[in-house]
């Protein structure tokens, strides 16, 4: 990633996208699968323009309440993998893998893999990222409408859009606090 930082436009795919539907955060769809698409496209718009115009050294220094941008979006990465097993799990007929656990426990998880992914370069985070977003656009692209029934999931929800808006405004407050 050159110096003058992220664009907003970047694209690190590593294979083609389920098509995206035209997005607003005000939008509703008739069906549970068109909602969550479009909730997954706002929200990975609102990252997308958190991190836009962000530097290298921006991006990878420590100091958002001790992790990093990188840190962050990797955070995301692990999140939306383990949600695509998830829905795996589940449109195929199956109960929610992932219990509700304690603060602590997913205090623990957090930690660990965002050490274990700092050594990440920037490019493999973001096309890491993309794909495990894609993955679950898949699985939710092909699920049957009944297993989307968000009564089905227990800790992960379907799409993560909530998840990924919260570590926007994080970063979006963070380059605000630090004037950038």
């Amino acid at each position: 990633m050159s110096r003058e930082g992220i664009r907003g436009g970047a694209n690190l795919r590593a294979r083609p996208a389920v098509p995206r539907l035209k997005t607003t955060l005000d939008m509703r769809a008739a069906t549970t699968r068109d909602q969550l698409l479009i909730e997954m496209d706002a929200a990975r718009d609102r990252v997308t323009e958190a991190i836009a115009g962000l530097t290298d050294d921006q991006i990878s220094h420590q100091d958002l309440d001790g992790w990093s941008v990188k840190d962050h979006l990797t955070h995301l990465t692990l999140w939306h993998e383990l949600r695509f097993f998830e829905l795996s799990r589940i449109a195929r007929g199956g109960r929610a893998g992932f219990p509700v656990t304690d603060e602590a426990g997913v205090e623990h998880i957090n930690e660990q893999f965002a050490a274990n992914r700092r050594p990440l370069t920037l490019a493999q985070v973001l096309a890491d990222l993309d794909f495990a977003r894609d993955m679950v656009r898949e699985a939710v692209a092909s699920c049957s409408e009944d297993r989307l029934d968000l009564r089905l999931y227990e800790e992960l929800g379907p799409n993560g859009a909530g998840h990924e808006i919260s570590h926007a405004e994080m970063i979006t407050a963070w380059r605000g606090r630090k004037g950038i």
